[in-house]
């Protein structure tokens, strides 16, 4: 019994680590972050922000210790309007001048289903950090037919205020609060 014990403890001792998290990288041609806010109440301004770069790790046996780190280039923000888009870039709004980029980085991350989860964390934009909840889907994971690469799919929506950023112009007529739509496909990096 002893020998038994003592070959159990060893195997534990050198078995192989368990398995990490995959790794990806955010593809920025099939990835984008779209923004809604209501304009004077009569309709929402649509518009999206590309992504410059992003990293998630996956780990799906422990959600807990999955994360992602998202760039956003807000001098690339589009509304379908140049004149518009000209002035939510200036001063006023977004200062792309001096905050070209925005950042997402996660802090934590809960399982609400099996194929969604929270993910908790921090969004640097305008020279505010503020904390924000993403609610994720996970579409899908296998082979992306197009890449022949291992890849992930994600649907995920937040809601923010603009005024905890320091994004205060027109508030009253131009509302607060902005809806946050993302999809973003990413390719398994190890």
């Amino acid at each position: 019994m002893r020998n038994i014990l003592t070959s159990f403890v060893i195997a534990i001792a050198f078995a192989a680590p368990a398995r990490a998290a995959d790794n990806y990288a955010i593809d920025p041609s099939h990835s984008v972050v779209q923004f809604s806010v209501d304009r004077f109440g009569f309709n929402k301004v649509l518009g999206q922000v590309p992504v410059i770069e992003g990293v998630v790790a996956l780990d799906e046996k422990a959600p807990a210790k999955s994360a992602v780190n998202v760039k956003l280039d807000l001098a690339g923000l589009w509304s379908g309007d140049a004149t518009r888009d000209e002035h939510v870039k200036g001063p006023r709004w977004f200062d792309v001048e001096n905050f070209a980029t925005a950042s997402f980085a996660s802090t934590a991350v809960r399982r609400t289903g099996d194929n969604t989860a929270e993910v908790d964390g921090v969004l640097s934009l305008h020279g505010v950090d503020a904390p924000v909840t993403l609610k994720v889907t996970l579409n899908k994971r296998g082979d992306d037919p197009a890449s022949k690469k291992e890849a992930a799919g994600f649907s995920a929506t937040a809601l923010l205020k603009r005024s905890d950023f320091g994004m205060t112009t027109a508030l009253g007529l131009v509302g607060d609060e902005v809806t946050i739509i993302i999809e973003a496909l990413a390719h398994k990096t190890d």
